[in-house]
């Protein structure tokens, strides 16, 4: 492999490997002591495809797990080696090779915001993006995530063409690079969690450039808070990026808004980026009750990143509750659209101040837009949160569980059809071992 990326693109260093191995598994309190001391052999960083193949080659020769790394940003430790092996870096994977109003056509490893910047040169920009967007690759935002900024009107990766085209190299003897373009054929890789195939490259669909405004608007009860977070979602008229609803204490956690005062003590807060001014959001919520507590302009400077509120979105919340109370996790939990609010008034009724509600709105395949949570969960143990979990599925609010690195103990995140295609696509079941308990009695 040295041959191949040259020696000074391939580390063993004990704490290189270390550090390389980790994604944020961190975020559960579950996941850390399962998965902290594992690590890969050896890390390589090839520059462009065809150095890929011919590592991935050689790694199948020796029968050698193989784990794909970005920029190493998810949650539920699917980028851990389980097995040793050697994790395969795609930083310097990191070309832009061709883009215009309607597509980003990149390499595996390019960084998300370079995407953006780039894009807004020609009139662009992304149709969604984690809030990782600083750190986050193309290949590991589309494998490893499932929607993001962006969601409540474009809907998830696998809606809306918002994923053209992802090229992928098999785990193979002789790796073949084949070229996805169909819905059904992408399926198998979006979300895959670097289970099924190695993506060499992503084409992203594009929206046009959009001067954002952002809002904050402040909330003397959550319901109401939730109740014209609702309203705007499903407003179609409303051009929007963002639009999120937080829960009193976890405003208190995001302490560069608590310094510009967009956190007034004890309020619930409604986030909202949108192409309108003002003098529009001022009439449009003329009779919300709410006071604006923070608002932004849009950057002069197109191709700056300024400070973004969806800094404090998504499972950066996570971050900034942990950041501040180390005993604090969260929870992805998907409400019934019609009845959330007495979903969440149940269960506080059961769990108290356990958990708090953060919702961000986002829109589905079939065009409805549903309340997605992401709650923040003061951690009481495993047990305690395994009853929560259980409270939740058993009351209509159904759960992702960010707290198994095993991709197939939720029906949801994976199915017979990856299955399939790692069987076609990994057929020496090398690529990320150890993360689907379906194959772990199987590996050769």
């Amino acid at each position: 492999i040295a041959g191949i990326v040259g020696a000074d693109n391939i580390k063993t260093d004990q704490q290189v490997l270390r550090s390389g191995s980790r994604d944020c598994f961190h975020f559960s309190p579950v996941l850390i002591p399962q998965l902290q001391e594992r690590q890969a052999e050896a890390i390589v960083y090839p520059a462009h495809e065809a150095e890929l193949v011919k590592v991935i080659a050689a790694a199948v020769a020796a029968r050698v797990p193989i784990i794909p790394r970005g920029g190493g940003t998810g949650n539920y430790g699917q980028g851990v080696p389980m097995q040793g092996g050697l994790l395969i870096n795609t930083r310097r994977m990191n070309q832009v090779l061709e883009l215009s109003h309607d597509i980003a056509h990149v390499a595996a490893g390019v960084n998300l915001w370079h995407i953006e910047r780039e894009a807004a040169k020609v009139g662009a920009e992304l149709r969604m993006f984690p809030s990782t967007i600083r750190t986050s690759s193309a290949a590991g935002f589309i494998t490893g995530g499932s929607g993001g900024v962006g969601s409540v009107h474009w809907g998830m990766l696998r809606d809306r063409d918002n994923i053209r085209h992802a090229r992928i190299v098999t785990i193979d003897a002789k790796p073949h690079c084949l070229d996805l373009t169909s819905s059904d054929a992408l399926r198998d890789v979006l979300h895959n969690c670097g289970l099924t195939a190695f993506v060499s490259e992503v084409t992203f669909a594009l929206a046009p450039k959009t001067r954002w405004h952002q809002y904050i608007y402040a909330f003397r009860e959550f319901a109401a808070a939730l109740a014209w977070g609702e309203k705007l979602a499903n407003d179609d008229k409303l051009h929007k990026r963002l639009t999120t609803v937080f829960e009193w204490p976890i405003p208190s956690y995001f302490a560069p808004l608590v310094k510009r005062d967009g956190c007034p003590d004890g309020k619930s807060l409604l986030f909202v980026i949108s192409d309108r001014k003002p003098s529009d959001m001022a009439q449009l919520m003329a009779i919300s009750g709410a006071t604006l507590s923070f608002y932004q302009a849009p950057e002069v400077d197109e191709g700056s990143r300024g400070f973004q509120i969806y800094d404090f979105t998504w499972n950066h919340t996570t971050q900034w509750a942990m950041k501040h109370d180390s005993n604090l996790t969260y929870l992805q939990d998907m409400f019934d659209r019609d009845k959330v609010g007495e979903q969440l008034q149940a269960r506080r009724a059961r769990f108290g101040d356990q958990v708090s509600t953060h919702i961000e709105f986002i829109r589905g395949g079939d065009g409805v837009v549903r309340p997605a949570g992401l709650s923040i969960v003061r951690y009481q143990g495993k047990e305690q949160l395994w009853e929560l979990i259980a409270w939740c599925e058993d009351n209509g609010i159904r759960i992702a569980n960010p707290h198994t690195h095993f991709l197939d103990d939720d029906s949801r995140w994976y199915g017979a059809n990856m299955l399939a295609a790692k069987k076609r696509w990994d057929p020496y079941q090398l690529l990320n071992p150890g993360h689907l308990h379906a194959l772990e009695s199987s590996v050769p």
